[in-house]
């Protein structure tokens, strides 16, 4: 009896020296809005991107990682940021799309890590951008006669 009675304690006490975490990510979702009411998967160039990482059952510190991919797997630059949370809430993200931005497939990735960086968690969204108009050109100079962008032509 008192060997099944040490056993339990044991266990109990490997169990409560244990540090589980069921945190997770409960949803992950792209929007044409901040709070993100008009749900979507489809942008133009000039519109802002927005998306929402539900991060749920949280003990402590977490840190959203949030970016967009192309279809190559390459990182868009200037789409990654850190989002970090002190317990559960939502991670908020928002990248505004250039008007003369190329578009294509893309996919937004979020990573929930913990407060060691571990990774936990990922959600990911596939996503279109349509092309903008394309920048326009500079008009050479008016006195840039010979049209090679200097201005000492006489």
């Amino acid at each position: 009896m008192k060997i099944k009675l040490s056993i339990i304690t044991a266990l109990f006490v490997f169990a409560a020296a244990c540090s589980f975490s069921t945190a997770n990510m409960s949803s992950f979702e792209t929007s044409k809005d901040k709070d993100g009411k008009t749900k979507s998967t489809t942008f133009k160039a000039g519109e802002t991107i927005y998306a929402n990482a539900v991060i749920a059952n949280a003990p402590g510190k977490t840190t959203t990682k949030i970016y967009i991919n192309d279809d190559k797997g390459k990182l868009l630059p200037g789409s990654d940021v850190k989002v970090e949370l002190a317990s559960s809430g939502t991670a908020a993200y928002n990248l505004p799309i250039p008007a003369s931005f190329a578009g294509g497939k893309f996919t937004i990735v979020a990573d929930m890590l913990d407060d060691k960086g571990e990774k936990k968690d990922s959600k990911s969204v596939s996503i279109t951008i349509e092309a903008g108009a394309p920048a326009p050109v500079a008009a050479p100079a008016a006195d840039d006669k010979d049209h090679d962008g200097d201005k000492d032509d006489k």
